[in-house]
């Protein structure tokens, strides 16, 4: 304001109070479309990381229900020990062993899926978040 309030006519009085309320509106549309273009690089960043961290986790689930499925077959083997049993347990075993291969493999895969980036991608989103917020403060 160029002039003090008390010594403005009516006129300028209105006309300072309509370019506020104009910058104001501008205000918010940049705050709205901010919003809207974080809340889209949210979206997307969800979309490009789920996928690889989910299928790691889908093949970690199927490899400890194939172990479970083992552990039950150890039982039932246990149970009536024999000769025949032996050889059972030999298999059993086996499958023991190559499902903790498995799972093994798929925990690197998860490490390797991107988790890191995520987390980095996160921390720059916060930061910025921060720098906005900081920005309309003033």
């Amino acid at each position: 304001m160029d002039k003090k309030i008390e010594s403005m006519t009516d006129h300028e009085l209105l006309c300072e109070l309509v370019r506020q309320g104009r910058r104001a509106e501008r205000e918010n549309q940049i705050k709205t479309c901010l919003i809207a273009v974080l809340l889209l690089a949210v979206l997307i960043l969800a979309l490009i990381y789920i996928p690889r961290i989910l299928a790691p986790i889908r093949q970690l689930n199927a490899a400890l229900d194939e172990v479970q499925q083992t552990i039950d077959q150890a039982k039932g083997v246990l149970g009536s020990f024999n000769a025949e049993s032996v050889e059972k347990f030999q298999q059993t075993m086996d499958s023991v062993n190559t499902a903790s291969q498995q799972a093994t493999e798929i925990m690197n895969r998860l490490k390797d899926s991107g988790l890191d980036k995520l987390q980095e991608s996160i921390e720059a989103f916060n930061e910025t978040m921060e720098r906005l917020s900081l920005l309309f403060r003033r």
